[in-house]
């Protein structure tokens, strides 16, 4: 007859919640970082310059009147035209935050950067400069960050045997 005492059961459950909730907190971090990327891929990656005039991305003024409206604007200060997506602004604004466990946020809060890459708003100026709308730049990058977040997986699972 053989006879097993199985001691340190609660021990056991109590590690393996510990490790599900860990592993899932890990996992999205590293996914939401290699999104974000740097200078080289990611959200905050910014593409070659690529020099576009007003006149070729919306066929010009439309009328005399919007000139003059324009550079009204320019002259009171409302618009600056020496304002530039290339100051470093946008890409130092992204952002991640865990909101609650298993859901982090990427933001970026530049008031032009919809006009940048927003999926609905991007200016035709930034479409034909080369910006990438954020969908597609998740697109382009979602398998990184899949292999990116295993690694991190690994890293926390030896961690954890330690």
């Amino acid at each position: 007859m053989i006879k097993i005492k199985v001691t340190g059961v609660d021990k056991t459950i109590n590690f393996l919640k510990t490790f599900a909730e860990g592993y899932e907190d890990v996992s999205l971090n590293a996914i939401s970082e290699y999104l974000m990327g740097d200078e080289r891929h990611g959200l905050k990656h910014y593409p070659p310059y690529k020099h576009v005039s007003f006149k070729q991305a919306y066929g010009g003024f439309l009328s005399d009147k919007q000139r003059r409206y324009v550079m009204m604007k320019i002259r009171s200060g409302e618009i600056d035209p020496g304002y530039s997506a290339s100051n470093g602004y946008y890409g130092d604004a992204w952002q991640t935050n865990k909101i609650a466990d298993g859901k982090y946020v990427i933001s970026n809060d530049v008031h032009y950067a919809g006009y940048l890459v927003g999926d609905d708003r991007q200016s035709k100026m930034m479409q034909m400069k080369g910006w990438r709308v954020v969908s597609q730049n998740i697109k382009d990058n979602i398998m990184g960050a899949f292999r990116h977040a295993r690694g991190a997986i690994n890293k926390f699972i030896k961690e954890s045997k330690q």
